[in-house]
């Protein structure tokens, strides 16, 4: 009994690792902060606990919106399961990885290896939750691909509903309530993007059924975001008001500061819109002060950074995989000799009785090879003029420009541009102002001839122009503009 007793123990923490989410903490889902103050005085017992500490360490960083970091104890982790030889929390890592790089900025330059990796772990295990997650990950890489300003390829969108409803297939079949309600949350924001509203709307309220069963504020909040987006977009400002007010009396312990910038931006968007200029200005500080605080491009380029010095350790292991196979060849190589000394006579016999063939066969491929490459480069050459011809085309038959808020500013009504901080201001001759994120140097390539770039903060549109002085010019509407020295039009 003693013995069974000791072997049990001894055991135990090999049995509590085997899943990933046995090592979630209720402390690390509700106050981050606070268990990263008291894991750094915890010491691990066991290998195991000091990958499954790792991973929860990268959970907290990622609730805080450091992904950075997060990956870092992500990548620890998954490497101490490697070793421990236990497969199914490693695998299971593999989703957390790639959603905190997909999360980031420019997220196709890094691939989808660790998404393949536990998709493929999900057909061997024929998990359906987990093969739900890997088809709600893939559908949003497609989503993502969708060109939200042109709206040019709807296919796209087709085939990400496709893949989400996949993905709910295998999720109705698991108790997973929080899964099944972000894939019908996704299937709403696919719906708002083709404005379809009331269908959207649909899945929203389906979706929140389930987070409501599984008492996710988080969940909970982007719900009704996203809710209150399909407002926005309808136009109808106030109840998109109304539903982004729910949204922000949720206290949400992770995900916050990037979560709340999003909120704050489309709240300002949406005070902006029905002339609620106190409000506007709240949220817009609000959101200058989060955005001030969030580091998004110093984080793409330490997660970059960590995905290549990992993608560079596995290499290093591989070779010296091969290290070792040199050594034991030198150690056997008389057998080896003789092996590859017959194995060169079957090759050359093989070669010499199919050398005719296999020039012809050469030449053919060479000449294949030519033709797809004058393909590939007549394909890109027809690509760049026919965008380029579209271009021109909108701006000559629509004469106006869409601002990455999806406002359409008509050109013949824009007298000037002003650049603020990171921000421009988009002045019309209805009085109406727009404020979107942007610098001059992108909204220039954008516009005709006539509008030129008159001091390093100012676009103006020179039909608007009555003078030009010396350090300034007057519009026609009697605005001064001030220009640079030596500005001439």
């Amino acid at each position: 009994m003693r013995a069974l007793l000791v072997l049990f123990f001894l055991c135990s923490p090999l049995l509590y690792g085997q899943r990933l989410d046995a090592w979630h903490t209720a402390e690390a889902e509700k106050d981050p902060e606070a268990y990263l103050i008291t894991a750094k005085t915890k010491a691990p017992g066991s290998l195991v606990e000091a990958a499954g500490q790792f991973y929860v360490l990268g959970r907290a960083y990622s609730f805080l919106n450091r992904e950075d970091i997060a990956l870092k104890y992500y990548l620890k982790s998954k490497k101490g399961f490697e070793k421990l030889k236990l497969e199914e929390p490693a695998k299971d890592l593999a989703l957390e990885i790639h959603k905190v790089i997909s999360s980031q900025e420019n997220y196709e330059k890094y691939g989808n290896s660790f998404l393949d990796e536990y998709y493929a772990y999900a057909k061997k295990t024929g998990s359906k939750e987990r093969l739900a997650n890997a088809w709600n990950e893939m559908a949003k890489n497609v989503y993502a691909s969708f060109d939200f300003d042109k709206r040019n390829n709807p296919a796209v969108l087709d085939s990400a509903q496709a893949f989400f409803q996949k993905g709910l297939f295998f999720a109705n079949q698991t108790d997973n309530t929080a899964l099944k309600g972000k894939l019908y949350s996704n299937l709403g924001a696919l719906e708002s993007t083709r404005q379809n509203f009331t269908s959207a709307r649909n899945y929203y309220d389906k979706a929140r059924e389930f987070i409501t069963t599984s008492g996710d504020r988080y969940e909970l909040f982007v719900n009704y975001y996203n809710q209150g987006n399909s407002y926005f977009l309808g136009p109808n400002y106030p109840e998109a008001i109304e539903w982004f007010k729910k949204s922000e009396r949720i206290a949400i312990p992770k995900f916050r500061s990037k979560t709340r910038r999003i909120l704050y931006k489309r709240m300002m968007e949406a005070y902006d819109a029905v002339n609620d200029q106190p409000n506007r200005k709240k949220y817009q500080k609000f959101y200058l002060d989060l955005d001030s605080q969030i580091k998004d491009e110093e984080q793409n380029i330490a997660i970059h950074d960590i995905n290549v010095k990992y993608e560079v350790a596995k290499k290093d292991a591989q070779i010296s995989s091969l290290e070792k196979f040199k050594n034991k060849f030198y150690r056997n190589r008389l057998v080896f000799a003789i092996l590859l000394f017959l194995v060169f006579l079957l090759a050359l016999y093989s070669f010499m009785r199919w050398k005719k063939i296999d020039y012809s066969r050469q030449k053919l491929e060479e000449e294949n090879r030519k033709i797809e490459e004058e393909k590939l480069e007549i394909e890109e050459k027809h690509s760049r003029t026919v965008e380029e011809l579209e271009k021109v085309k909108n701006i000559v038959t629509e004469g106006s420009i869409v601002l990455k808020d999806k406002t359409k500013v008509y050109l013949n009504d824009l007298m000037y541009v002003k650049a603020e901080d990171h921000y421009l201001h988009i002045f019309t001759t209805d009085g109406k102002k727009h404020f979107v994120r942007g610098k001059l140097s992108d909204i220039i390539l954008e516009l005709p001839p006539n509008f030129v770039q008159c001091h390093r903060s100012y676009i103006v549109n020179t039909n608007f122009i009555q003078s030009v002085n010396q350090g300034f010019m007057t519009l026609k509407n009697k605005e001064e503009i001030p220009v640079s020295r030596g500005f001439k039009l």
